[in-house]
């Protein structure tokens, strides 16, 4: 527990050094007047796809947590979301808001619930990866860069070992054996529980189709609010397709556990990506600083949801 701390700690610091050193780079006049005078317009615009994205991402849950008949209607699946989205900003990881859902979505089956969570994160991070090995498939293609491409391959191709490992008996036999010694706190047995639990899911492809499309309209829909940030900050010249390819990678980059929440690791990558169509540092900054605090305030909902809603 003490070198979870510790860890935590670490990230924090690493998190606020990356933004320091962008803040001690950049003017820091020049992103307080790009804040201040923002239009309130396209603002609100960019809270709309942010709503849709946590609806969509729910929507995906609720049709596994369907397949796995653990009867939750849409609006409590919607609102635990909300409740887990809220945790995930405070926790050290977002693992966190997964144990959310898990001990809300199921009181007495909690294998099956845990299954579907895990499942439900594995189909994000192959939508995530998919629209990223997209984007740089294009950027190699139009722009002859490929200096991301090692990296979103390496991360599609182990969520897919991931996945066969998850799904396919016959990869899962491979490693049985060292599951079953490992005996502190009945680890193995737990992990075996799951195992089962989550093969289930290994024929249903109509289902997991629908949640790999889900996956990548998140992703779509999560490249739409910084491009509206970008406008309330002022008229450039930079048009949305920048934003379908840099916000994937952006979002893949994150991934990297380095820092609290991804502090400063986001933030570097939108000012290091977004020079390459012409946008200043400061500008890129105050669009990451902007859309997460956007993002921000439907987690503070969940908030709310977390005081009034009676866990049944």
């Amino acid at each position: 527990m003490k070198s979870k701390g510790l860890y935590t700690i670490l990230r924090i610091l690493i998190g606020i050094l990356l933004i320091g050193f962008l803040l001690w780079k950049l003017d820091i006049q020049k992103i307080l007047l790009n804040i201040k005078t923002m239009r309130l317009d396209f603002l609100v615009y960019a809270l709309i796809p942010y709503f849709f994205f946590i609806v969509v991402s729910a929507w995906r849950w609720q049709v596994l947590l369907d397949l796995k008949k653990l009867k939750l209607g849409f609006g409590r699946t919607l609102i635990i979301y909300f409740i887990a989205f809220f945790f995930n900003n405070f926790l050290p990881t977002t693992v966190g808001g997964d144990v959310i859902r898990v001990i809300y979505s199921s009181k007495t089956r909690k294998a099956d619930a845990l299954a579907v969570v895990l499942v439900d994160r594995i189909l994000g991070f192959v939508g995530l990866f998919i629209f990223a090995l997209a984007a740089v498939v294009y950027l190699m293609i139009i722009k002859g860069q490929s200096e991301f491409l090692p990296f979103v391959i390496i991360g599609l191709l182990a969520i897919i070992i991931i996945t066969l490992i998850l799904f396919s008996q016959k990869a899962y036999r491979m490693i049985s054996p060292l599951i079953d010694k490992i005996k502190l706190w009945k680890l193995g047995f737990h992990l075996n529980r799951l195992h089962n639990s989550a093969t289930e899911f290994g024929g249903a492809w109509g289902p997991i189709t629908l949640c790999i499309i889900q996956s990548i309209l998140i992703q779509a829909l999560l490249a739409l609010p910084p491009y509206f940030v970008m406008q309330a900050i002022g008229n450039f010249s930079v048009g949305l397709l920048p934003f379908f390819i840099y916000i994937p990678i952006i979002n893949v980059v994150s991934m990297i556990p380095i820092s609290f929440n991804a502090l400063g690791v986001r933030e570097n990558a939108y000012v290091v990506l977004f020079s390459r169509v012409g946008l200043s540092g400061e500008v890129a900054l105050t669009i990451s600083l902007v859309s997460f605090f956007l993002i921000f305030l439907y987690s503070l909902l969940g908030g709310l949801f977390f005081l009034f809603y009676k866990r049944r």
